[in-house]
Parts: C-alpha cells; sequence; structure tokens
C-alpha cells in the first residue's frame, strides 16, 4: 500500500520543498528496500540450490538440466568428497541463513533526495523551468526523476553522489558524534543519579542502600569494567570506601542536587584513578579492558586498510586514466562492454574516494600522536604515584589525589578516542560498500593495449627553481594573449604548494575538451590568477587555452556540472550551487534556492530606531512664550545701562596666567621630642625622650 506520503495532493499553488523531500524519501527507501531485498533473497535461493543440487522454489532453473547435473555429480563424487561436500554444504547453509538476517535496504536521507532534487531540477535534459510555478503533474514527475535517480544500480556517478552526501554530512561531525555519545553515557547513570539526589532524611536506615547506589553509580559512570561483575562491585567499593567512607552519608545528605552531583563526579575520578593504580600495581584490574592497546590495535588496523584502499584506488585511476587516453587516441578500437562516459564516471569516483581516503588517513597521524601523548602522560603519571607510595603506610591527599584525577581524565580520552576510531571504522566501510557497487571492468586487451598510456595519479613536486622556470615560459605565452591574467609562481609567492585553487585543482579546460574527464592540474608549470581566483592546469596548451576567453570556460564548467552532479561535490562548486541544508529548508522552487551566483539569503529581523540622532536635553530651555518675552525685556533693558569694571591695569593680566602653589624647599618633616619626666612629681617616673615627628 501506498503511504500517505505517496498519496500528497500537490494541487495547491503553494508546494512545500520538504512536502517533495519527504515523498522522495519514502519512495526511494520503498523501492530499494524491494530490490535489495528480492536480489539478496535470489542469491541466497540460487547459492542454496547449487549446493543441495535441488531446484529453488519459483525459480526459472529447469528440472531436467538439475537431474542431470546431479547425475553428472553422482557419478564423479567419491565417498570422502561426499562428506567433504556435506561438511562445505552445512558451512555455506549457516552463511546464508547469516546473509537473510542482515538484509537491509541503504536508507536515502533527507540530505541525499535534496540533493538528487537540486541535480534533476537543475539538469537541462529534464526540461524543468525552475523560473516558473511548478504544476502538480510536473512535481510528481520531479519525484518520479529522483527516486530513479536514487534506485540506479551500477551506476558509478550515483554512488558518488552517494558517497559525497553521506561523507561530507558525517566526517565533518565527528564532534557532534562525539559529544552525543558523552550525554549517552551520562544518561545510562542518570536514573540512579536522581535516586541518589532525592534523599533528603538522615535515617540511619537507608545509609547502607543509599551507599550501595554511590557505589554503583560510581562504577556505571566511570566505564571501566562490567559493573554488573561481582568482582567489580567489591573492587570499586573497597576504593570507594578509602575516599569516602559511608560515615560521611551524614554530611552528603544535606547538600544540594548541584554539590551531591559534583562530589559524585569527584569521587568517579578518584575511585577510576585508584582502580587503574592497582592495575597497574599488579592488585586487582583484571576485568579492566586494556584501552591503551585497543586503541593501537584498532589505529593500526584502520591504518592497514585506508593504506591498502589508497593502493587499489591509485591502481584504478592510473588503469582508468590510460584507458580513456588510449580510446580518445585510437576512437577505430572497438571493445566490448567499454563505455567511454562509465569510465571517466568511474575515474571521477576514484578521483573522490582518494580525496576522502587522503582526509582519513590525516586523522589517523592526528590520533596516533594523540594517543602517543596519552601513554607517555599516563605512564609518567602511574610512575610518579609508585615512587610517592613506595615504602609509605600513609600518604599525603594533596600528593596522590591529583594524580588519581589525571589517571581517569586519561581514561576517558582513551575512551574518546576510541569512540572516534570506531567511528572513523564506519566510514571507511561505507566508502568500501560504494567502491564495490558498481562495475567498471576494462578488458584485459584494453589494459595490455594502454600499458603505455599508464601515468603517476598526481605529478611529482619539481624544485623552486624548476617551477620558477618553467613559470617563467608560461608567462611570456600568456601575457600576449590577455594581460589581465597573472601568473604565481614560488618566486613571487610564499607558500607555493598550499595555495588553494580553484576546481579542487583540476583543469578546467580539459574538464571541457575531454566531455567531464578529471585531471589534476600540474603545479610545476605554474598557477594562473584571473580576478582573485587562482586555476591549475594541466599543461602550458590548457592555459593559454583558457587565457583567450576565461569567462566561456568558468561557465562552461557549471554547465557541465548541471549535467554530472558528481562534480559538484568535487570541483568544490559551492558557490554556484546552494547547499543541501538551505534546500532543505527551501519553502518554493525558485532560482535563487535552486542555483546560481545570486547570493543565498536569510530571514531574519531587523529593527529600525525611533531616534536616529542622539538625543540633548536643553537644562535651559523655555518653551513659555511669557518667559520668552521676559528674557526679551531684560536684553534690550541693558542697552540702557552702563557697566563698571573693578580691574586695574595690572589685575587684568591675570586672567591669562594659571596659579599654582610653589614651594622653595623640599618638605621634610620637623623633628619634634618631648622630654618626659622633667617635672618631679613624686610619682618615680622616669626620664624618657617622646619623639612625636609625624611623617609626612
Amino acid at each position: 500500500m501506498n503511504s500517505a506520503k505517496e498519496q500528497r495532493d500537490y494541487s495547491d499553488d503553494k508546494i512545500a520543498l520538504e512536502h517533495v523531500i519527504s515523498d522522495i524519501v519514502s519512495k526511494a527507501n520503498n523501492e530499494l528496500k524491494a530490490i535489495k531485498l528480492s536480489s539478496t533473497l535470489n542469491s541466497i535461493v540460487k547459492l542454496e540450490s547449487s549446493l543441495t543440487n535441488h531446484p529453488p522454489k519459483d525459480s526459472n532453473i529447469p528440472i531436467s538440466i538439475t537431474e542431470d547435473e546431479t547425475k553428472k555429480i553422482e557419478n564423479q563424487q567419491t565417498d570422502d568428497k561426499q562428506d567433504s561436500q556435506q561438511q562445505h554444504i552445512s558451512t555455506l547453509h549457516s552463511t546464508t541463513q547469516n546473509l537473510k538476517s542482515r538484509v537491509s535496504p541503504y536508507a536515502v536521507t533527507d540530505t541525499l533526495a535534496a540533493f538528487v532534487l537540486r541535480s534533476v531540477a537543475l539538469d537541462p535534459q529534464n526540461k524543468f523551468d525552475v523560473d516558473m510555478e511548478f504544476e502538480p503533474n510536473e512535481v510528481n514527475r520531479l519525484i518520479n526523476t529522483c527516486v530513479e535517480k536514487i534506485v540506479q544500480t551500477n551506476s558509478p556517478q550515483m554512488e558518488t553522489v552517494k558517497m559525497q552526501v553521506y561523507f561530507d554530512t558525517h566526517f565533518p561531525a565527528q564532534a557532534d558524534f562525539l559529544q552525543k555519545e558523552k550525554m549517552s553515557r551520562t544518561q545510562a547513570c542518570s536514573v540512579v543519579l536522581k535516586e541518589i539526589t532525592d534523599i533528603k532524611t538522615k535515617s540511619v536506615s537507608i545509609y547502607e542502600s543509599l551507599y550501595r547506589k554511590v557505589a554503583s553509580y560510581v562504577l556505571i559512570k566511570s566505564h571501566v569494567g562490567n559493573p554488573t561483575d561481582i568482582r567489580i562491585i567489591r573492587e570499586g567499593t573497597a576504593a570507594l570506601e578509602s575516599v569516602f567512607p559511608q560515615s560521611e552519608l551524614s554530611t552528603f545528605i544535606p547538600l544540594t542536587r548541584v554539590e551531591k552531583e559534583e562530589q559524585l563526579n569527584g569521587l568517579t575520578q578518584l575511585v577510576t584513578g585508584i582502580r587503574l593504580f592497582n592495575k597497574q600495581l599488579g592488585k586487582g584490574g583484571e576485568s579492566i579492558d586494556n584501552l591503551p592497546e585497543l586503541c593501537a590495535s584498532e589505529l593500526q588496523d584502520l591504518t592497514t586498510t585506508v593504506g591498502q584502499l589508497t593502493t587499489e584506488t591509485e591502481t584504478f585511476i592510473q588503469v582508468y586514466s590510460g584507458a580513456i587516453d588510449y580510446l580518445t587516441k585510437f576512437p577505430e578500437e572497438q571493445f566490448e562492454e567499454v563505455s567511454l562516459p562509465n569510465i571517466k564516471s568511474a575515474l571521477a569516483f576514484r578521483r573522490q574516494l582518494l580525496m576522502y581516503l587522503d582526509a582519513l588517513q590525516d586523522q589517523m597521524i592526528r590520533s596516533r600522536s594523540t594517543l602517543l601523548t596519552l601513554s607517555n602522560k599516563f605512564d609518567s603519571s602511574v610512575q610518579e604515584l609508585k615512587t610517592i607510595c613506595r615504602a609509605k603506610t600513609a600518604v599525603a591527599v594533596d600528593q596522590v589525589y591529583p594524580h588519581f584525577l589525571l589517571l581517569s581524565s586519561l581514561w576517558i580520552n582513551w575512551l574518546d578516542e576510541l569512540f572516534l576510531l570506531s567511528f572513523r571504522r564506519g566510514l571507511i566501510d561505507v566508502l568500501e560498500f560504494h567502491s564495490k557497487s558498481f562495475e567498471a571492468l576494462i578488458p584485459e586487451k584494453l589494459k595490455v593495449a594502454s600499458s603505455s598510456f599508464l601515468k603517476d595519479v598526481e605529478p611529482v613536486n619539481l624544485s623552486e627553481q624548476e617551477i620558477i622556470a618553467a613559470a617563467s615560459e608560461l608567462m611570456v605565452a600568456v601575457t600576449s594573449i590577455n594581460r589581465g591574467v597573472d601568473i604565481i609562481h614560488p618566486g613571487n609567492i610564499t607558500n607555493y604548494f598550499n595555495i588553494p585553487v580553484e576546481y579542487g585543482g583540476f583543469c578546467p579546460v580539459t574538464l571541457l575538451f575531454r566531455d567531464g574527464l578529471v585531471v589534476p592540474g600540474n603545479k610545476n608549470i605554474g598557477l594562473l590568477r584571473y580576478k582573485d581566483s587562482v586555476f591549475c592546469f594541466a599543461g602550458i596548451r590548457e592555459a593559454k587555452e583558457f587565457a583567450k576567453t576565461p569567462e566561456k570556460f568558468i561557465e562552461g564548467v557549471v554547465i557541465k556540472a548541471k549535467f554530472n552532479p558528481d562534480l559538484v561535490q568535487l570541483l568544490h562548486l559551492y558557490q554556484y550551487f546552494p547547499t543541501v541544508d538551505a534546500l532543505e529548508k527551501a519553502r518554493s522552487f525558485t532560482r535563487q534556492k535552486l542555483l546560481g551566483k545570486l547570493p543565498m539569503v536569510s530571514e531574519v529581523g531587523t529593527q529600525v530606531d525611533t531616534h536616529i540622532v542622539d538625543g540633548y536635553i536643553d537644562p535651559k530651555y523655555k518653551w513659555n512664550e511669557w518667559e520668552l518675552r521676559r528674557s526679551a525685556l531684560l536684553l534690550v533693558n541693558l542697552k540702557n545701562k552702563r557697566t563698571h569694571g573693578a580691574q586695574t591695569d595690572l589685575s587684568h593680566f591675570k586672567r591669562d596666567i594659571t596659579q599654582t602653589s610653589t614651594e622653595s624647599s623640599t618638605s621634610v618633616p620637623r623633628r619634634v621630642n618631648f622630654h618626659r619626666g622633667l617635672r618631679n612629681d613624686g610619682k618615680n617616673v622616669k626620664f624618657k625622650v617622646v619623639d612625636l615627628t609625624l611623617n609626612l
């Protein structure tokens, strides 16, 4: 049955884009589920039928053929071979049952649907006019076209789009996924935390149950070992009693909720540090996982996998590039099952995959450095603790507690790194899945014929002097064609090899002249700058062609990307196409939403100030006309008055003089002494000099 989304009526004048995206997701998921389930089950049925020598139910294999094959096999097999085959059959039967339980279709997300929607609407071949309001039948045609694109099988172009959407929405969001993982760890002990913080009574009868809950919270929060293991519980409780005995509950219960949570978290760190230290001493911790070893093993495994995929991808790129060059030079050569556009799309897929693998390789290098730092800090802290605790029955708290807290913090960092490594393992599995989702086979005859056309995946960087010499030659050739074009080389700019280049460093001229072929530019001949944009070209001839009509090639690349949606992400054409997030939030079909150099806008609130000019209040301002009349009369009266000055010829000069206090000497304190006891009053007072000097 069709869902409600599939039966939505598009007769309204304004069509919400999110509704269209939702319908595309629903229909595509249903189609993929049916396709993948059918293909997987058919493969399983054929495998089982070949093992049991019986035709599958509802299959198209004739019974007679199966019986003939069965007789041949029975005549050829011996008893030993039959036993071996039965064992092999039982093994493969379990494998097929496992396959049946793991049949799961590829999930189509809103992000993928929005990306495909954009590419379909902008593709001129589909004849959608994005400047006009879509009719209901046009919307239905758009949805069906998008679904057909998504459910395509053995399509390098579509697999490239799916891989790009998945990787670009997950790889940059590793920190977000890690934060969600930390939140899930916190929520795992939220119930126990609430039970602890809700207790308000100081009854001695609840102390034992409350202490057990505190111990349980500490074990769950630490994520060190299985909190349900009796050995872990005893070990954790013993560590907790050493820093927080049960008698301390009387001071713990009156605390506020926030103070209780802070103290519990502090206890968790201390207990974790103590347990980890005891494990290093060999006094417990047998059931604690060796996280450093797990992280190192996982990192080594990932590094090996990425290295193998990188080598395999580079080999594919060389083979595809050589085959394309050979077929372009000898178009009269004909090879069966060879499609030049399909090979070009497969080459674009491998180029994109290689970029993603390089990004993951950089992540592996940083992870290796992080794990090494964590290991050094952990070993150093353990060694310091051993030195402090050696030959001592009692140790000051302020000496060991900081080290316990540090051990706990390092352990949490190892947990985070292990999660990130597992997350990247998932990314690698998805990349490997997409790389095996299509076939672009090159016949062995074509491989042999194109072996002389094999080249490096990317040009090897030359020395700066060689690049400057080649760039000088290019400058002479290009300047005479177009003076608005500059040549960049290591002689006139620093950090030459790290300059951001348009189109991801691929040659735009080759892309247009060879119908969508992606070839990396050669920085050894210099870079070309046009209107504050830097371009790289495969050779000097391509650079000359670009210098003749730069705008033609810039516009041509955008048009080519409309026909090939996999090039949008590969060539970094973000400024010409809207982001997927903008498409998901769009409310209608407009050119601003679907295409272009037009700036992306968003709805924001603005407020105009009531008073543009700053206010000024005159305290002497008079608005009463009678007050104004009175002031006017006073001013008129001054004309009939005579003034009398009291200044002399010398005193009027003081108006230009600034008077300051002056001193003729330094103000030093004046010593004053008082002689006490000079007068004999009969009280037997001893004579004494009293200093009365004031310290000014």
